[in-house]
């Protein structure tokens, strides 16, 4: 999902992140938060010079954002002029549209969408299926921190070899846990390495209906729902579809579901949820930052800032634990998504070019850094903690990712993840193929669940909800 709708999300870094992403959106639907041309050289502030610029006028449209977010549009405003300064042939004006996977054909059939926009992980065949995006392969050839992405963040938009968007940030689903509600209730934390079982049994030890306290928030509505259940599709070893012969098939009527929707239905009976279910992606975070929940699902260490900097939770009071595994020993996988820079397929090469140089112009940069820097710094003055992403779209051990780290090393207000967690969690990327309605179709299920009040037959819902994307959803994708 992009909540990742993260970003939702998008800036985990705040205000720093402007530096890099103004103009940037998200949908998590998926929790929870770019890259130029040519042979670049770096200039004398660190910077990196755009390739030269095309010989004729080109004129593009940047993603911006909603008017209300006028500190993101002064920071793209900003980024713009410096673009423009450097590519004088290079008219840039920006346009808000936030992209949703309902709306794109309208856009590109009328051909309104930005030059360059931001989507979201699950999105990639939908867009080059319709050779609605550009590929970016040439430029990636020539770009030279293209071998300094992170792969793994980057794998959803390479598609049959070739490259097709830019990582603006990836995130790995979690679970959030409030050390604090732990220790009033005298209940000792579940190890890191967990299980499904434990982890139903710390949220009931820590339940509290009469304080207003659930032991796990859920999101139950939208989307969400079903992007939230699928961490424990994944962890029991499930699969959302299955690509063959070109065909897409339902996966997730499995065992492996089975024993995820089982997990459901044993938090609705063991009263660990809660009475007000319903919630998305912003009211299940909200309700934790206000410790009305001991744990909740999110992307990496989104719900982290919300908790520590609205929240004013200890930042040395809540934990991230990966996902829960059906066995001891077992593997703890959860979801993996993200944002994504694309190109518009319909504008002209000169477009893409210019398009191209503009969102990576400012990736791996001096200027980057210096901005994390200063964040850091004006949020310790507020009293304020530096929570990092856990996925990078850099390679951590690349040149970038170690300056990057000795940044954080050097400040004492930046929240530090636990090296257990970083060994144990594994992220899955999400489905390739209508992943949203899958995630819808599931949201109906999940609320059943929850609201049963007698037996249900899982299988079924499962088997129905199966039948139902298949026919109304992957039928219709053309495998190419």
């Amino acid at each position: 999902m992009n909540k990742g709708k993260s970003k939702r999300m998008l800036a985990y870094g705040g205000m720093a992140m402007f530096v890099l992403l103004a103009g940037c959106g998200g949908n998590a639907n998926t929790e929870n938060t770019s890259t130029n041309a040519g042979a670049p050289a770096d200039n004398a502030n660190g910077s990196v010079e755009a390739s030269a610029p095309p010989a004729e006028k080109v004129s593009i449209v940047a993603y911006a954002y909603p008017p209300d977010k006028t500190a993101e549009n002064a920071a793209l405003d900003a980024r713009i002029k410096r673009f423009m300064e450097k590519n004088p042939n290079v008219s840039i004006t920006p346009k808000y549209w936030k992209y949703e996977n309902s709306e794109i054909a309208i856009k590109m059939a009328s051909n309104s969408a930005q030059t360059e926009f931001t989507t979201w992980a699950t999105e990639g065949k939908l867009l080059t299926d319709k050779k609605w995006i550009a590929d970016l392969s040439d430029y990636m050839a020539t770009w030279p921190y293209a071998k300094d992405l992170n792969a793994f963040a980057t794998k959803p938009f390479v598609i049959e070899g070739k490259t097709y968007g830019i990582p603006i940030d990836a995130y790995g689903m979690t679970i959030t846990v409030n050390k604090k509600i732990f220790e009033e209730k005298g209940v000792p934390l579940p190890p890191m390495d967990w299980t499904m079982e434990e982890f139903i049994e710390a949220a009931k030890a820590v339940n509290d209906p009469a304080k207003g306290i659930a032991g796990f928030i859920p999101m139950g509505k939208g989307t969400e729902a079903g992007w939230n259940w699928t961490n424990f599709l994944y962890t029991a070893g499930g699969d959302i579809q299955t690509v063959a012969d070109g065909k897409v098939t339902a996966a997730f009527n499995s065992e492996a579901g089975l024993k995820a929707l089982q997990f459901y239905n044993d938090l609705k009976v063991a009263n660990v949820i809660p009475k007000q279910w319903a919630l998305g992606y912003g009211d299940a975070l909200a309700m934790f930052n206000q410790g009305r929940g001991a744990m909740v699902m999110c992307g990496s260490g989104n719900a982290l800032d919300g908790a520590i900097n609205q929240g004013g939770i200890s930042k040395d009071d809540v934990l991230i634990y990966p996902i829960p595994s059906v066995s001891k020993g077992g593997k703890h996988i959860g979801v993996a998504g993200g944002n994504y820079k694309v190109i518009n397929g319909l504008a002209d090469k000169g477009q893409q070019k210019a398009a191209f140089d503009f969102v990576v112009d400012e990736y791996f940069t001096q200027e980057y850094l210096d901005a994390i820097d200063q964040q850091i710094v004006d949020q310790k003055s507020k009293n304020q903690v530096y929570v990092p992403q856990l996925i990078n779209y850099w390679n951590d051990d690349s040149e970038y990712g170690k300056k990057y780290q000795e940044v954080l090393d050097k400040h004492d207000n930046v929240y530090k993840y636990s090296p257990e967690l970083i060994q144990l969690m594994e992220s899955k990327p999400e489905a390739t193929y209508e992943t949203q309605a899958y995630y819808a179709e599931m949201a109906n299920v999940i609320q059943k669940v929850l609201i049963s009040k007698g037996d249900l037959d899982l299988q079924k819902l499962l088997d129905d909800a199966a039948a139902k994307v298949q026919k109304e959803n992957f039928d219709k994708v053309k495998v190419q």
